[in-house]
């Protein structure tokens, strides 16, 4: 009876941290998304975990359960933003059905799609980030990381497509196409009344870019 009872306690205890986990795999991902929402809406002034809380629907006691500090909340938030773009980024400028400029003109695609969509959270998202990042070593820090996996990532595409350039060149001109891509955020984010046609506007980016990545050194 007695190691039945211990059998019965263990299996009971397995159960209650496998509800645990599964609590953590359903309420994390919310708060998260609910924490961008409120990072872009209202940015980092607005930022706090009781306003995160309510528009993650869950109490302000559970959301402190998961992230016990606003800090703690900030980077979980800002990190999953970028995993979440340098993944869809990676996987369409290592998809190897396409030819390279394919992959740029693609990413091109995606950039134009996030950006100028009605559900924009990436333009005042990064926008936040960016001023957040003069004054806080912390978001600086990231911020810099994921600028260098962008980078990178720019940069290898530029490698496959004009493979006679030097390594050193290549990254100069992943650089280049990296930082046209922050100034799309910004432009499109602020122009307004002079926002060209996107159509032609976005023409021309495919062309800076090609050239960018295929002019000879």
């Amino acid at each position: 009876m007695k190691s039945l009872t211990i059998a019965l306690d263990c299996a009971g205890e397995n159960d209650k941290k496998g509800a645990q986990r599964g609590r953590r795999e359903t309420r994390v991902p919310e708060i998260l998304e609910a924490a961008i929402r409120v990072f872009a809406n209202e940015g980092n002034a607005g930022f706090t975990q009781r306003r995160v809380a309510a528009a993650a629907e869950v109490r302000l006691a559970t959301l402190q359960h998961y992230f016990g500090s606003r800090d703690s909340l900030l980077q979980a938030t800002i990190a999953e933003l970028a995993k979440r773009y340098l993944s869809r980024f990676r996987q369409i400028a290592e998809d190897a059905s396409r030819a390279p400029e394919a992959r740029l003109e693609a990413l091109l695609d995606e950039t134009f799609d996030a950006l100028t969509g009605p559900g924009n959270v990436v333009s005042p998202f990064a926008l936040e980030v960016w001023c957040l990042a003069e004054h806080h070593e912390m978001v600086r820090e990231m911020d810099e990381a994921v600028s260098g996996e962008f980078q990178t990532l720019f940069s290898g595409l530029v490698a496959q497509m004009n493979p006679k350039l030097a390594t050193s060149e290549c990254q100069i001109r992943g650089a280049l196409i990296y930082s046209h891509w922050q100034g799309l955020i910004v432009f499109l984010r602020r122009a307004g009344r002079n926002t060209p046609n996107l159509r032609s506007f976005k023409h021309a980016t495919r062309v800076v870019w090609n050239a960018l990545s295929t002019a000879p050194a």
